[in-house]
């Protein structure tokens, strides 16, 4: 909220809902969105905190998608990424190699800071 001026944010992209959801929807700016691409479990949420905002939440997976759509949402995200409005945090990185190891570190991770790269060479 303060980096919004106590604005609040437009569109929440979350990766672990079950941790954050409830807290996603107090940032939220008025009419703002939660989408959902990630969860680890059940959470209970206070519908009042959708109400108040006139918020949504919604869940997205990528598996319907048509390969013009993908090729879509790529060339979007790369836009995005080249203006400056979407700055991805990395986290943890690791040669491919280590790939098992990156995957038993992000089960075994009760969160997580930035999204983990499998790095190549």
């Amino acid at each position: 909220m303060e980096a919004t001026e106590g604005r609040g944010i437009d569109v929440i992209v979350e990766m672990l809902s079950n941790v954050n959801l409830s807290k996603d929807l107090h940032m939220l700016a008025l009419g703002g969105r939660v989408t959902i691409i990630g969860c680890r479990g059940s959470i209970e949420i206070d519908p009042r905190d959708t109400m108040a905002k006139e918020s949504s939440i919604m869940g997205v997976t990528l598996s319907f998608a048509t390969s013009e759509e993908n090729k879509e949402c790529a060339a979007l995200f790369y836009a995005g990424m080249e203006a400056g409005w979407l700055r991805p945090v990395v986290g943890s990185q690791y040669p491919l190699t280590k790939a098992a190891q990156a995957h038993h570190d992000i089960i075994e991770c009760p969160g997580a800071a930035g999204k983990t790269v499998l790095v190549v060479g």
